[in-house]
């Protein structure tokens, strides 16, 4: 076949992707010379020779082989491709070569692999940033298409698009410290009334997931294909986790229900010197196996006390190991990495946290981690403490991600749970958590735009509500009207 492309026997590519190579929107194709190059490199050698054919069927590649990229732009990017042979930004003839070269090559059911949460179900699994053992497929596929694609986008908007489009962990980090920051004059207007500050929180829940921004976004978000799949990308993590962590948590509704949990400490919350000695910070993660050792008598009949099941004081240590993993859930959730010495865990938490293990045992929850492509083995069901590996330690979660982030979310929300039921603020604790994923998914709408400009849009919108919506309640407080 004759190529345009071939300059004295050296034959060079025109959509692949390469350093500093300018792709000015002015500069287009065609799907017919995509086509041509596609199959012109199927028979050549990279210097212009016959090559044995690698194309086992012999097949001419033709639209219908491009189909299935096409569809996945049109559905998953939100570009349509015109169909027949339309004339296309080159940047887009490049972005669809990509994929359809990826995806042919490999066994990694690439566009269904990298499909958005509702396409496919949603999963925790789906990390770039994390040594996991688990989805290495999908998360090697997705970091090269993205070090690919990131080739041709400008390094200034490369910048911009990172300070917009955080890592899915800073990200999910920057929404709890913005929630909690949201939530704040709630506690305040209602001043410890639990009831008032869970119906405010049921309320605002419900407010948000009515609510609909005015349409004020672009009709055609404008980015480019390339720099469009690279946001898409660098977000879906982030999709994912919104997705699986929704299912999570309305599943555990249920589970409340088995959380026969006696409200022990509810009467210490207007004693000042009872709530002091159970909230007070007096041991660290590193000093837990120590500290439950040395209390495990009176941490025993607390449990007993609160969940009715007998334990004896020798079971706290067998179950030391289970107990520093949940919360290290829950140091980790509130103050992320913290060197292990540090004293922040009271006497309430360990209660909570050993009254959350000790229902477990006995209720037996099973979790399957889930992603695309995974192998049968991959599907056995484990009870949810199995997959702590009590056999490896916290510092080994920051070199791999070894525990897989359902078991460890579900079991950290079973602490919050049990340590909502002790202080009798189990309603309050699910009217946040509704709250929450609430407004968590409103921000995965935000950044299912793909265009920069449009997502920030939506975001900030949606905050202004959120804003004026607190200041509604705090006001409705002040009137007593609520």
């Amino acid at each position: 076949m004759e190529n345009s492309n071939i300059e004295s026997g050296k034959y060079k590519p025109r959509f692949d992707f390469e350093k500093d190579q300018k792709t000015d929107p002015p500069e287009t194709g065609s799907i017919s010379e995509l086509l041509e190059e596609l199959n012109y490199e199927i028979a050549h050698a990279s210097d212009g020779s016959k090559a044995k054919h690698s194309n086992a069927s012999g097949k001419t590649i033709t639209r219908k082989e491009l189909k299935g990229v096409i569809d996945f732009i049109n559905s998953t990017l939100g570009q349509e491709i015109p169909s027949g042979n339309c004339t296309l930004p080159i940047s887009t003839l490049k972005t669809i070569k990509l994929l359809y070269i990826k995806n042919d090559s490999s066994d990694t059911q690439l566009l269904q692999r990298i499909s958005k949460p509702g396409t496919i179900k949603a999963t925790f699994e789906h990390w770039t940033e994390r040594n996991s053992p688990r989805n290495e497929k999908t998360i090697k596929a997705a970091s090269y298409l993205m070090s690919t694609l990131k080739l041709e986008i400008d390094e200034e908007r490369l910048n911009q698009i990172h300070i917009n489009r955080l890592t899915p962990s800073k990200l999910l980090e920057y929404y709890a410290r913005h929630i909690k920051e949201l939530i704040e004059p709630i506690y305040m207007a209602f001043d410890g009334n639990d009831e008032a500050i869970a119906s405010a929180f049921m309320f605002g829940a419900h407010q948000i997931e009515s609510y609909q921004p005015s349409t004020i976004l672009p009709s055609k978000e404008s980015a480019p294909l390339h720099e469009r799949l690279y946001i898409y990308l660098l977000t879906l993590p982030f999709l994912h986790f919104v997705g699986e962590y929704q299912q999570v948590v309305e599943s555990e509704y249920g589970e409340l229900s088995k959380y026969k949990i006696e409200p022990l400490f509810a009467h210490a919350i207007s004693s000042p010197t009872e709530c002091d000695a159970l909230l007070r910070p007096v041991t660290s993660l590193a000093a837990i196996h120590f500290f439950l050792q040395t209390h495990a008598n009176e941490l025993a009949r607390l449990v007993h006390q609160a969940t009715g099941y007998e334990l004896r004081s020798s079971e706290i240590t067998n179950i030391a190991d289970e107990t520093q993993k949940v919360l290290h859930a829950y140091v980790f959730h509130e103050w992320h990495r913290t060197d292990l010495d540090v004293i922040n865990i009271s006497m309430a938490d360990c209660v909570a946290a050993l009254s959350a293990i000790t229902i477990q045992k006995k209720i037996k929850t099973k979790y399957t981690p889930y992603w695309k492509g995974q192998s049968s083995s991959d599907k056995t069901a484990s009870r949810l403490l199995s997959h702590l590996d009590t056999s490896r330690d916290i510092e080994e979660l920051y070199e791999e991600d070894y525990i897989p982030q359902g078991a460890m979310l579900t079991l950290y929300h079973r602490y919050c749970i049990a340590y909502a039921l002790l202080f009798g603020r189990s309603n309050r604790m699910e009217a946040f958590m509704r709250f929450q994923i609430a407004y968590l998914k409103h921000m995965s709408i935000a950044h299912s735009h793909f265009d920069l400009e449009a997502g920030n849009e939506y975001e900030r919108k949606i905050n202004m509500f959120c804003e004026d919506l607190i200041q509604y309640i705090e006001n409705q407080a002040t009137s007593h009207t609520m």
